[in-house]
């Protein structure tokens, strides 16, 4: 499961709900959050305000810690 997803469920949006929210067809934001079809920037920045969360938290890669070997 991808952030943009996680960050939906926490959120309580089912995909239809969110799908609404950002103007597109819930079979749309279906192909968004399974990574099969590209998200425009305008929507990618509604989604993003729907979520309560910046662009960069579900959309960037996920960072890693980085801990000292010994």
């Amino acid at each position: 499961m991808n952030a943009m997803e996680m960050r939906r469920k926490e959120k309580l949006f089912t995909q239809e709900a969110l799908a609404r929210r950002i103007g597109v067809a819930p079979s749309t934001y279906s192909q968004y959050a399974s990574g099969s079809r590209l998200i425009p920037l305008e929507k990618s920045k509604l989604i993003a305000a729907a979520l309560e969360c910046s662009i960069d938290e579900i959309f960037l890669p996920a960072k890693f810690a980085v801990r000292e070997i010994k």
